[in-house]
């Protein structure tokens, strides 16, 4: 338990080294206070994770008395990651025109057929929980995008989700079917996400997606992600050395 602590603590003075994201991402009150983020900070870089190779016993101790305070840590730490990320220079701003042209090129109007296939492919094929990967021309350009965690707008949430998770690293299985009608497509999902910092940690969650339709053109307006377990009860899974 306790090298288990050293490794996250070495993870994190890494991680704030080698990307220069962390340290903004990083809240200003966890800053100096090492057992602070050796239980949370290792975290910061995304909601979702995957399963891996050592007991979940060695890992539990180090959230038990810091539960509320990791869990805080982690709400602050992924708002100020992804603001960071959308306005950083790797990730450039559309134009008004670009917006308007990716707004123009939209599969209107789709049958539940055509949406469910298109929706399933993204799951299955893709994996766009962990990779981001989706088929953009079924959103509207001006679609929110909501966890357990935050709401972001669709660029944000597929670059930050780009950034935080390893797609080869972690598993996405479809629970059951999806379903789709003239408002809403929805499914259940069952996750194993592998965290891009050293180390490599991996959590597990389960949940539910509800994609919300607009009626006149059939378009997807928001992405409302549901997750079974609390925040840190997917941050005590937390695995270290397998991939999914």
């Amino acid at each position: 338990m306790r090298n288990n602590l050293v490794l996250i603590s070495c993870a994190v003075v890494a991680a704030v080294h080698l990307f220069p994201a962390v340290e903004s991402f990083v809240p200003p009150a966890a800053k100096g206070r090492s057992s602070s983020i050796a239980k949370a900070s290792l975290f910061h870089w995304g909601e979702r994770q995957s399963e891996k190779g050592d007991s979940q016993e060695d890992i539990n101790p180090l959230l038990d008395d810091k539960d509320e305070q990791s869990s805080s840590l982690l709400r602050n730490s992924r708002r100020s990651f992804l603001s960071a990320t959308a306005a950083s220079s790797l990730l450039p701003l559309r134009s008004s025109a670009g917006a308007s042209t990716l707004q123009s090129d939209k599969q209107l109007n789709l049958s539940n057929e055509e949406l469910k296939k298109i929706v399933l492919s993204d799951i299955v094929d893709k994996s766009f929980l962990v990779s981001a990967d989706i088929t953009r021309s079924i959103y509207d350009e001006s679609a929110t995008f909501t966890d357990e965690i935050d709401v972001y707008t669709m660029d944000k949430w597929v670059k930050g989700t780009k950034a935080l998770f390893i797609a080869s690293g972690s598993r996405v299985s479809l629970v059951g079917d999806v379903d789709v009608s003239a408002t809403e497509v929805s499914f259940r999902f069952d996750e194993d996400l592998m965290f891009n910092i050293p180390f490599k940690p991996v959590c597990s969650l389960t949940g539910k997606v509800v994609l919300t339709r607009d009626e006149k053109t059939g378009l997807i307006t928001s992405y409302r992600e549901y997750w079974d377990q609390s925040v840190n009860d997917v941050l005590k899974t937390a695995k270290f050395g397998k991939k999914a």
